[in-house]
C-alpha cells in the first residue's frame, strides 16, 4: 500500500483533530469480492502494523495484494476526501 503526499496531509489534519494514532484497513463482503473500508479504529491482536509516508497503518491479516493499492486524496465540489486506488470497483 502505498500513500501519496497529498493524502498524507489530509490524513494528519484529521488525525491530529481526532487524537487518533493512525488508520486501519479492513474490508467486508461485497458483489464482486471484498471492499475495503479505512477507519481510525485500534489495531485488531492479528493486524500488520506499518507506517507507510509516515502513517500508521494497521491492516486487516485477512487482506492479500495491498501492495497495489494507493491512498490520495481526491477534490470536489463538496471538498476533500480520501479514494483507495487499485481496488475493484465493478459494483
Amino acid at each position: 500500500m502505498n500513500i501519496t503526499d497529498r493524502a498524507k496531509q489530509l490524513l494528519e489534519n484529521f488525525l491530529n483533530k481526532k487524537g487518533a494514532e493512525g488508520i486501519r484497513l479492513s474490508s467486508v463482503p461485497g458483489c464482486c469480492g471484498p471492499q475495503f473500508t479505512i477507519s481510525i479504529d485500534e489495531p485488531q491482536e492479528t493486524d500488520t502494523v506499518k507506517t507507510i509516508n509516515g502513517i500508521k497503518v494497521a491492516i486487516d491479516s485477512q487482506i492479500t495484494g495491498t501492495d497495489e493499492l494507493t491512498l490520495d486524496k481526491e477534490e470536489n465540489q463538496e471538498g476533500e476526501s480520501l479514494v483507495l486506488l487499485g481496488a475493484s470497483n465493478c459494483c
